[in-house]
């Protein structure tokens, strides 16, 4: 479902995915500020209202499985963008993350995860590569820590993330020489609704989990949409192919009897 509004005359766009959860909304606002034209791609509503917010009520896993859902959904976001904008940036932000025993895992848990994870910001980048190429623009791939440290029953998680660090990079190959910066962000913990629920009945373990990180924190998902927009607001175009850590410091830590 497409929230219908006037076309606006504005210079710079940006499609966030996932843009109703933590980091999706930190997104949002993050790029508002800088009068962005924002298109919030998810399977539920914000409750943000701007003239400056297109909000696209959509299932991804069936965008990358459904060819004729995805030409029509494509089409209308095209129909809907701001004209003559000089500025594109692609954020594959939404993720699915189910955790399972290796025993309770099934075809569907697969399906569902690699096609939203992995597979649809293929298909969206694919999808807009007129609009990335006329202005030079940036995909920037939500990745995780999962993708190279990971722990019990995230099987279907870290393997989608890790295939999205290698479509990044497959990626940079073919759009680079056409002038589109392709980067994958991988955080670590980020102090989401999603976290916080997690430890709602044992907080001493979110605080432990801050203690594991050297710089003694966790991100907040305002944090790391601010990093991400640093990479968008990037020109050189060197910047590309590249996987970028956002963990303080964890992933270089060693936990051993000894630590």
């Amino acid at each position: 479902m497409i929230c219908s509004k006037k076309v606006l005359e504005v210079s710079k766009v940006v499609l966030i995915t996932g843009s109703s959860g933590g980091i999706g909304r930190a997104l949002v606002d993050e790029y508002l500020i800088d009068n962005y034209y924002v298109v919030g791609v998810d399977t539920i509503s914000s409750g943000l209202t701007s003239d400056l917010f297109l909000e696209i009520i959509t299932d991804l896993s069936e965008f990358a499985k459904n060819e004729n859902y995805r030409e029509k959904l494509l089409d209308e976001i095209k129909n809907l963008l701001p004209k003559n904008f000089s500025t594109f940036v692609i954020i594959n932000n939404a993720a699915v993350q189910i955790l399972k025993p290796i025993s309770g895992i099934y075809w569907k848990d697969w399906e569902n995860t690699l096609s939203v994870n992995t597979v649809a910001p293929f298909f969206l980048v694919q999808g807009f590569m007129e609009a990335l190429i006329s202005s030079q623009g940036h995909v920037i791939n939500i990745s995780s820590i999962h993708s190279k440290l990971t722990k019990e029953y995230f099987s279907c998680y870290a393997a989608s993330k890790a295939a999205l660090e290698a479509l990044t990079r497959s990626l940079a190959l073919e759009l680079s020489p056409k002038g589109i910066s392709v980067n994958a962000i991988a955080p670590a913990a980020i102090s989401t609704e999603m976290l916080k629920d997690g430890f709602r009945d044992t907080s001493y373990k979110l605080q432990e989990l801050k203690s594991y990180h050297p710089s003694g924190s966790i991100g907040s998902p305002e944090q790391l949409a601010n990093f991400v927009k640093s990479i968008s607001d990037h020109k050189s175009g060197f910047l590309t192919g590249a996987v970028l850590e956002f963990n303080g410091g964890i992933g270089g830590k060693l936990h051993d009897p000894g630590s």
